[in-house]
């Protein structure tokens, strides 16, 4: 970094970017500004400017020692910075270049950090998960719902589950060889020596899912014209478990969805869903299982309108997927749902669904679309009427 860069990102002030510290940091207080950097996005930290902007110059000789001790020494896991000198109106100023982590970092005392605009910031306990997942540390349906228990979970589903693979069922009368049996299915999970559904667990064989994630559930709405102030034909909120979820989701849109006949045969009418229901449900178990459950408060939403039906999924797309390359490349956002969902025999095309929903559509004459709203709050299925 030159003198007129380090000048202009002075002039400009602290940032989610930048941070100003004085030689004097305490090891703490710097270790958790670059703990937040790591667990954001990167960034520089300028020793040698106090909060306000003014220079006010580094003047030991072992300052960089000293935050080479605090990255090794303070930060958990320990990293090498890149450590640079610039000299400004002859007042020495240290840049710290942090680089985005490639995993999640704490303090040496535990503590995490994230950084929110100018500050850092403890983050919440979905933030911390946000962050795990996001550097593929941690797949949130493995993580355990601590309010919930072994009683949380319904044997019956979980055997009728075990039935469709062709394996035993679980011994019921031997509760210690239960527990283990539903630890290898990753039912339940061990936290702190106590045993605890994981969240895919209960998603896929609790008795009631909505008691611990009441957002965990499809709103589903059919209407007359083309948006919401039209007349409403119906309306339903869904509830259960996932394969209740998504069979709960396809009556619905059977029951909605418009239909056209033809003459077959020449001799008797023959009913056909205006769109392909195969496609529908494709659409439906894509929702299903790549939401992202770690945005609480929003539901899968499904609306039929006259000319068009979507299915709305919360969250943006993982990772390096968009919009354009998702059609020709896989990743699972939730690994565990995702297993559930195959061997109830949802998935059997496992990483082929949207091509499958896309050549669906096109030999009935539908328009398929996939789309992000413009906040990437929610991921989009829209099926169409060419020419409506």
């Amino acid at each position: 970094m030159n003198q007129s860069e380090l000048v202009e990102i002075i002039r400009n002030g602290e940032s989610s970017k930048v941070e100003f510290k004085r030689e004097e940091v305490h090891p703490n207080s710097l270790a958790e500004e670059i703990v937040a950097f790591a667990n954001f996005e990167g960034g520089i930290i300028l020793i040698g400017v106090d909060d306000s902007g003014d220079l006010v110059g580094c003047f030991q000789d072992d300052v960089d020692e000293f935050i080479v001790n605090v990255c090794r020494n303070n930060v958990r896991p320990s990293f090498i910075p890149l450590i640079e000198k610039v000299v400004v109106a002859e007042k020495k100023i240290v840049v710290v270049t942090i680089p985005r982590g490639d995993t999640v970092y704490s303090t040496s005392r535990g503590l995490y950090y994230i950084r929110i605009g100018p500050t850092k910031q403890t983050p919440t306990q979905q933030e911390l998960l946000k962050l795990f997942q996001k550097r593929n540390m941690l797949q949130f349906d493995e993580t355990p719902v601590i309010t919930a228990s072994l009683d949380s979970i319904d044997i019956s589903k979980v055997n009728n589950y075990l039935l469709k693979l062709g394996q035993s069922p679980v011994d019921d009368e031997n509760k210690k060889g239960l527990v283990r049996e539903l630890e290898n299915l990753s039912i339940l999970t061990e936290v702190d020596g106590e045993i605890h559904p994981s969240v895919g667990g209960i998603l896929a064989f609790g008795r009631n899912p909505q008691r611990f994630f009441p957002s965990y559930n499809i709103m589903c709405g059919a209407y007359q014209g083309n948006d919401f102030l039209s007349d409403t034909i119906r309306e339903n909120e869904l509830s259960g478990t996932l394969d209740q979820l998504i069979e709960d989701a396809i009556a619905f849109l059977k029951l909605t969805t418009p239909q056209w006949q033809e003459l077959e045969g020449g001799v008797r009418r023959k009913n056909e869903y205006l769109y392909p229901i195969e496609a529908i449900r494709e659409g439906i178990v894509n929702a299903v299982c790549h939401r992202d459950y770690t945005i609480t408060g929003t539901a899968i939403r499904i609306f039929v309108f006259r000319g068009r039906l979507e299915i709305r999924s919360p969250g943006s797309l993982p990772n390096t997927l968009t919009v354009d390359n998702m059609l020709y490349r896989q990743f699972t956002r939730n690994q565990m749902i995702a297993s559930f969902l195959t061997g109830y025999g949802y998935m059997e095309r496992r990483g082929k669904g949207i091509l499958r929903m896309r050549r669906l559509c096109e030999e009935n004459g539908i328009e398929f679309s996939l789309a992000l709203t413009p906040d990437k709050s929610e991921f989009v299925l829209t099926f169409g009427r060419k020419g409506k």
